[in-house]
């Protein structure tokens, strides 16, 4: 059924792209039928000179020669039709796969190495996709050839048919053959992987900075060898047990085939088998081998299809159960009154199967985030903080427990239209190498060419000093590697980020994940100073703003503090109440300021 699944995507994208020249295909086929009589003709034309039968020899040379005609005639059609098609096949295929991978709702699944490890095999089977449908009508087309050769050769002499049974071997091989592939692609995953991490890391200038500071570059270089080499290596073993298995059984069906033309050669001699009928043998002898080794690839040809689109329908069908679990449409609300309140709140990150590896990031975490509140989320390193934002903003669905805005559970709302009221700057910021002015822009589309705006914008992040480095301002084209563009420093980047988050003047939640990690602390409360005046302006319909940090010293001004430690919550308060308290907050504040003096 997985095999007739995977043909049905394929013929059905095939006719989406072109149903006239799928059919122009099929006449490679009728070519093939047409070419199957040939060595009929030859036996036609050697009897008929045996018996010195001139209109036989006339015969079988005009049925010869116009069957050579006609079967070019509509190979050079289908195969140019096939050609075509595989192209357009395979391109739709990749749009379809670069499509639902935009336009998957969340981004848990990128953390999960079993997801990239199959996206991997997909992406280097991208163009097998498309030559799904060549190796359809290839497949197809051998059968029909193999079922007239078949036919053929019983006609002919019905000892022929011990060269179709030497040809079982070769199928009976199959059973080993399809799994050992599918291994050998399961098991080269995870090292293309690495090696295109590996490639990457050696082509970029960030990456390259480092490299050749400590003088790692022959390291990496044997690195990515040994990488490259756990990913072809599965593919050699299996050519080398492929060979050895295919070449047994071509020996066995030779060593056959010898025997039973010897047998007719005999009879022909004692004149108890026509000349035509030996002919006939002969030439059908190599057909009959190639037959075995088509019915073969038939087999391998179905099971790889069904292996290839089984990549690609296991992806259509993730992306549907993202949309299920999403599918809710209510309106997340006009303003908040409540505020946004977790309960029982866990996320644990996808799986590996490695022990351990499935320690929840963020653990029954009940928390109230009041409406028009500044709150302040801190704590160490991997204490949760960031998979906290990443909950709250729908890029990961909760393991257990919901989140509630006012009334409204999460799960239950239009996930794009919930994005659309909120507004963000992260520490792992894209940089976006265009128009400082669409750079800035893209963080509100509707006003994405609207200078005024992002000038606002630069003002609220304190980033007009940024674009008063750029000597074109707003038009400045931004990356070092575009032609008359301008490189930025890490903070700069980060500066014009935390503007673009600044874009929406109204969203219901402001996140500010570890937005200033690469400026220095003066600027960093500067900015921290104007994230309030804002937050301020925002209170009347009840917008949250969320400020994540590591530095202690700007999170006084919050109106709550949320401490975490190990995915959990530790200490919620004001920042007077949480130092009175002289708890976990208290020492984390205590230490991090000894480290400033």
């Amino acid at each position: 059924m997985r095999a007739l699944r995977g043909i049905g995507i394929v013929v059905a994208m095939s006719v989406r792209v072109s149903p006239w020249q799928t059919l122009v295909c099929l006449l490679e086929a009728v070519g093939k039928v047409i070419g199957l009589l040939q060595p009929l003709y030859l036996a036609w034309f050697v009897e008929g000179a045996v018996r010195n039968d001139t209109r036989q020899m006339v015969l079988a040379v005009s049925a010869f020669t116009a069957s050579i005609g006609l079967n070019w005639i509509l190979q050079i059609a289908g195969t140019t039709a096939r050609v075509n098609q595989m192209e357009r096949v395979g391109f739709a295929f990749d749009t379809e796969i670069a499509r639902i991978t935009a336009s998957i709702q969340t981004l848990d699944h990128l953390e999960s190495p079993r997801y990239l490890d199959r996206l991997q095999i997909l992406r280097d089977q991208r163009d097998a996709l498309g030559g799904a449908f060549n190796m359809l009508l290839g497949t197809f087309n051998d059968l029909v050839f193999v079922t007239g050769t078949i036919l053929l050769a019983l006609t002919a002499d019905a000892r022929l048919l011990l060269l179709v049974l030497a040809g079982l071997p070769i199928l009976a091989a199959t059973r080993w053959l399809a799994p050992w592939q599918a291994a050998a692609e399961q098991s080269s995953a995870e090292p293309g992987r690495l090696t295109t991490h590996l490639l990457a890391l050696g082509t970029s200038p960030t990456a390259g900075a480092e490299l050749r500071v400590f003088g790692i570059r022959r390291t990496m270089r044997a690195e990515l060898a040994e990488a490259v080499t756990g990913w072809r290596q599965p593919g050699v073993r299996l050519a080398i047990r492929t060979n050895a298995v295919e070449g047994a059984c071509a020996t066995f069906f030779f060593l056959t085939a010898a025997a039973v033309v010897a047998w007719m050669v005999s009879d022909a001699l004692a004149r108890s088998v026509p000349v035509s009928a030996l002919v006939l043998a002969v030439l059908l002898v190599g057909r009959l081998q190639y037959a075995g080794r088509s019915v073969q690839w038939a087999i391998i040809s179905f099971t790889r299809i069904a292996r290839i689109t089984g990549q690609f329908l296991w992806l259509r069908d993730y992306d549907q159960e993202v949309r299920v679990g999403r599918s809710r449409t209510s309106a997340p609300p006009a303003r908040l009154d409540d505020g946004i309140r977790l309960e029982h709140l866990t996320f644990s990150y996808p799986g590996t199967g490695y022990p351990g590896t499935d320690t929840p990031a963020v653990r029954d975490v009940d928390l109230h985030l009041p409406a028009g509140a500044v709150v302040a989320v801190v704590g160490e390193n991997g204490a949760g903080k960031t998979t906290l934002v990443k909950l709250l903003t729908g890029m990961y669905r909760p393991t257990s427990g919901r989140i509630l805005l006012d009334e409204t559970d999460l799960a239950e709302v239009d996930i794009d239209a919930w994005r659309t009221s909120t507004a963000g700057a992260f520490q792992d910021h894209a940089r976006l190498e265009l128009l400082a002015q669409e750079t800035v822009g893209v963080g509100d589309l509707s006003r994405l060419h609207d200078p005024p705006a992002v000038h606002a914008a630069l003002r609220s992040a304190a980033s007009e000093d940024v674009l008063q480095a750029l000597p074109q301002g707003l038009d400045a084209q931004l990356g070092s590697s575009w032609p008359g563009g301008v490189d930025l420093s890490g903070g700069q980047w980060q500066r014009l980020a935390i503007a673009r988050g600044m874009m929406r003047t109204e969203p219901l939640l402001l996140v500010l994940d570890e937005p200033t990690a690469a400026l220095d602390a003066t600027t960093e409360h500067r900015l921290f100073e104007r994230y309030i005046a804002a937050a301020g302006k925002a209170r009347s319909r009840g917008a949250v703003t969320l400020l994540v940090t590591h530095r202690f010293s700007t999170v006084a001004a919050a109106d709550l503090v949320v401490v975490l430690d190990q995915g959990s919550v530790a200490e919620v308060g004001t920042h007077q109440e949480l130092m009175a308290a002289q708890g976990h907050y208290s020492e984390l504040y205590a230490l991090q300021a000894r480290g400033y003096h």
